[in-house]
């Protein structure tokens, strides 16, 4: 089959190429073998050039007329147009030649009318392709190969932000078993001690000589603040307690028959008390050895 870079390829052609599709499109559906025959119809179309030959030889010898190639040129005027041969009559460019040359006498004769260049071309006048409708199909075959013709995409119209190459991509959530978010929450620790325990350089420098600065205290973790709040809670230490630590154990020894000492008393402060330590040099103890008296109680 024929196609249309072919027909545009052909030289020397009287009438637009475009046209000239149309009218193969009709005539001979592209075929160049295609063989139409006047008052009769071949079974089927030849498909190469050695049955359109023998097809052709065999119409000339029954005496039929008849139309070939793609332009569909009668015999009759295929010496005219210079194909004196059936096998050049069937070769695409000089049949196309042959039948732009035809077209464009009907033109010339129609006064410019397409309409009736196409009737002149199918019977010889401007009237018989009206009525069989051979005008309309070269019409109708124009029509489809303009409804074929692609068409541009349409271009839908978006936002700025959206048409802008140097948007940036939304960031992407951050869950709390994922990497980032323990980086980040990290940073965040990080940056707040920082900020609470450094004074900024300019705030100090500001303030005036005798003024302190205060340090914010850095907040413990809840395990520590708990213990130093129970530690906090504690009484002190009281000054008894304390001196009752610092005085020192002197053992007293007394024997059975020996007096009870007598009790402290009950005013006596226990500051008092605990104040004298010590035994003084002139009281006696009966179980002093140094003394002379012995007790037969013990035994050393």
């Amino acid at each position: 089959m024929l196609t249309g870079m072919e027909m545009m390829a052909c030289p020397n052609l009287a009438v637009p190429a475009e046209v000239m599709h149309h009218i193969v499109n009709v005539e001979s559906s592209q075929n160049p073998y295609a063989i139409g025959v006047v008052g009769g119809q071949l079974v089927r179309q030849p498909q190469n050039l050695g049955e359109a030959i023998a097809t052709v030889h065999m119409l000339e010898t029954k005496g039929y007329n008849f139309s070939l190639g793609l332009a569909q040129v009668n015999r009759s005027n295929l010496g005219k147009y210079g194909l004196d041969s059936y096998e050049k009559a069937f070769e695409t460019c000089p049949n196309l030649s042959a039948g732009s040359r035809i077209l464009a006498e009907c033109y010339a004769n129609s006064g410019g009318d397409w309409g009736k260049s196409f009737s002149c071309y199918y019977s010889g006048n401007f009237v018989t392709g009206y009525r069989d409708g051979y005008v309309q199909k070269i019409y109708d075959s124009m029509n489809r190969s303009v409804s074929n013709t692609a068409a541009a995409i349409p271009l839908q119209l978006i936002g700025a932000q959206t048409a802008s190459r140097g948007s940036t991509k939304p960031p992407a959530p951050i869950t709390s078993d994922s990497g980032a978010y323990r980086v980040a929450i990290r940073s965040v620790l990080l940056d707040t001690a920082t900020s609470m325990a450094v004074v900024p350089p300019l705030a100090a420098a500001s303030a005036p000589a005798t003024t302190t600065a205060t340090v914010p205290a850095v907040q413990a973790p809840p395990a520590q603040t708990t213990a130093l709040a129970a530690t906090s809670a504690q009484p002190a230490p009281t000054a008894a307690t304390a001196n009752a630590a610092a005085e020192v154990f002197v053992p007293k020894v007394r024997g059975p028959n020996d007096p009870v000492p007598s009790a402290a008393p009950a005013d006596t402060a226990p500051s008092q008390v605990a104040a004298s330590p010590t035994v003084s040099a002139s009281a006696s103890d009966q179980a002093d050895l140094r003394q002379g008296n012995r007790d037969a109680a013990f035994v050393f």
